[in-house]
């Protein structure tokens, strides 16, 4: 054998050593096949990158899951729509909306019934559910609604720039399974279902700069349920005055056009806003986990219920301005999201500070306005828990979890698990939530990051 042949052999069987070691021997921190894209986490002194002690974690959130466990996530996301339609489920809320149009069909007003509680729209929208009978709603409603969630879970790990078949993303699924705000959705089939999809999908569009499409799917949103309305104080923020613009006009233009297929539709001023401003009746109340509703309920007093919720929505206005113009300490340098430099992954900066602002905004409404029942709870958890492959994710608190452990099965609180006293697990998780994305933006200037270890906290992205 020639020197040249023994020398190729040698670095063959080396080579072949490296990879069953797990690395690839070609490859090293001074010469990295991928490009740096900007993201190299350094240390504080500025020695280049400092060891992570989640690499693996990071790139196991990140790595594609295998095909069983794709079909497993699918399934488990699936089985408690399956289970809603053997119980019998109400599917009540869906079932107003279902009425509102069929009284449409027949000339009359829908807001007839006090409980169709939303806009001309949404019957005009639940036109085609009205030709249905109402064992066909029953079968097909529940999936709807899954499929819809996922989208919504789709969205927002997509505008991380994160695969829905990701074990991160299967993960998701097989949580949201679980969670109690998922599971009474598809028991009263709540349209804020809408919602869920079109936050994420709302906030992807800002974070690349297209406010205008993203005013144009919140107002669409709006007008079918006005959960996303508070989204216009983002928009405020971000000064984008005509994307504002297009944010009112898209729903107000969509009831217009509803107008002439709606009999009385002045009744929704008359009657149905002021019910809505009375926080409902006593039906609703107990699985409202407002303030207005949960402080009255522990003994509080009106004027000191009001006192409080007027405190809640100040500070919540002003922490979300705040959140919105302090950075948070350590973001990627270039804007972009991409590997970190220790295995994890950076989202992009502008997506990280759009997610953390809008959900303090809605934590804020649910808090202050009434009603806000534990389905809501899905609007705001979706984005958050998207970003947790980012080490800056308030996910990635402990804190966070101690918030939602109670909407999962299993962690039963005594005399808090029943359908009336429920709301109250859910109080707990807003404040809570609320009060974490405040800690994190008081704390911004000084480089504090939830979850993360105090010797990593001076390190800089």
């Amino acid at each position: 054998m020639s020197g040249d042949e023994y020398g190729r052999t040698g670095q063959v069987q080396d080579r072949n050593a490296g990879f069953a070691a797990g690395h690839d021997p070609e490859t090293s921190a001074d010469d990295n096949p991928e490009p740096s894209d900007g993201h190299d986490l350094e240390r504080s002194d500025g020695r280049g990158p400092e060891p992570s002690a989640e690499r693996g974690l990071g790139s196991w959130l990140l790595a594609e899951g295998s095909l069983p466990a794709r079909v497993a996530a699918a399934v488990v996301l699936m089985l408690p729509a399956a289970g809603a339609i053997l119980r019998g489920s109400a599917m009540q809320d869906n079932g107003y909306v279902v009425r509102a149009a069929r009284a449409l069909l027949s000339g009359r007003s829908p807001y007839a019934d006090e409980r169709f509680l939303y806009l001309p729209t949404s019957a005009v929208a639940a036109l085609g559910e009205a030709w249905l009978d109402d064992r066909t709603i029953r079968l097909v409603v529940p999936f709807v609604l899954a499929i819809l969630t996922l989208a919504g879970w789709w969205a927002a790990l997509r505008a991380c720039e994160v695969r829905l078949g990701s074990h991160l993303g299967l993960l998701g699924m097989a949580g949201i399974a679980v969670l109690f705000g998922y599971r009474s959705l598809l028991v009263v089939a709540n349209w804020s279902v809408v919602a869920v999809v079109a936050l994420p999908l709302a906030l992807h569009l800002c974070a690349r700069g297209r406010w205008h499409t993203a005013a144009v799917v919140a107002g669409v949103s709006i007008a079918l349920k006005p959960m996303l309305v508070p989204l216009a104080v983002l928009f405020l923020f971000a000064r984008r005055w005509r994307a504002l613009l297009t944010l009112v006009a898209v729903p107000v233009t969509l009831v217009l056009l509803s107008l002439p297929l709606t009999p009385e539709p002045g009744r929704f001023v008359v009657d149905t806003l002021p019910f809505l401003l009375r926080g409902q009746d006593e039906y609703a109340r107990p699985y409202d986990a407002s303030l207005a509703s949960i402080l009255p309920r522990l003994g509080v007093g009106g004027g000191v219920t009001l006192a409080v919720r007027m405190l809640v929505a100040v500070a919540g206005l002003l922490l979300a301005w705040a959140r919105w113009r302090v950075p948070v300490a350590g973001q990627a340098r270039d804007g972009r999201g991409g590997r970190d430099g220790r295995g994890g992954w950076a989202i992009p900066d502008e997506l990280l500070r759009l997610v953390e602002t809008s959900s303090m905004i809605m934590l804020m409404v649910f808090l202050v306005f009434t009603p806000a029942f534990g389905h809501y709870s899905l609007v705001v958890l979706l984005p958050l828990a998207a970003t947790v492959a980012d080490r800056r994710s308030v996910v990635r608190s402990p804190w966070f979890w101690i918030a939602v452990a109670p909407q999962f099965p299993g962690v039963d609180i005594p005399d808090l698990m029943t359908s009336e006293n429920r709301a109250f697990t859910v109080s707990f998780m807003y404040a809570v939530l609320a009060a974490l994305l405040a800690a994190r933006t008081l704390r911004s200037g000084t480089g504090w990051r939830p979850g993360v270890p105090a010797r990593l906290r001076s390190s800089r992205l």
